[in-house]
């Protein structure tokens, strides 16, 4: 009886892929863990990390689209990535909030300066809701 070479057999198998996590980069293994208990209790798995990269993408983006107001769904404009990255800043333990500020804060200070103060903006709205 004829034999397939083993290359041949591996070929014909899919591939198993391992379980893939989205995590945000320079964060410590304790600080990872916190991020992926909050996600897993209220905002959903990769968010944390999701939303860094939106609002890092947002930040350097071209400057006319720098405004975080958008028509629309509220969860398709800048400003809801810096809403979920406070909500985890403030629900985080303090090493952990800790480290995640140390990745926003270079952000939000590239933000206030490429943006300005929007004086027809409401005061109850976030400080990156009242730039324009």
């Amino acid at each position: 009886m004829g034999r397939n070479s083993p290359a041949r057999v591996r070929s014909a198998r899919t591939p198993i892929r391992p379980a893939t996590r989205t995590v945000a980069d320079h964060l410590d293994a304790a600080a990872q863990r916190d991020v992926m208990a909050l996600e897993r209790s209220s905002l959903g798995p990769g968010a944390v990390a999701l939303a860094l990269r939106s609002w890092k993408k947002h930040v350097h983006g071209p400057a006319r689209q720098v405004s975080v107001v958008a028509d629309g769904c509220p969860c398709c404009h800048a400003g809801y990535s810096r809403d979920v990255l406070e909500t985890a800043l403030r629900a985080l333990p303090r090493g952990s909030a800790r480290q995640l500020r140390a990745l926003v804060q270079p952000l939000d200070e590239t933000f206030l300066a490429r943006t300005w103060p929007d004086p027809t903006a409401p005061l109850d709205r976030p400080w990156w809701e009242r730039r324009s």
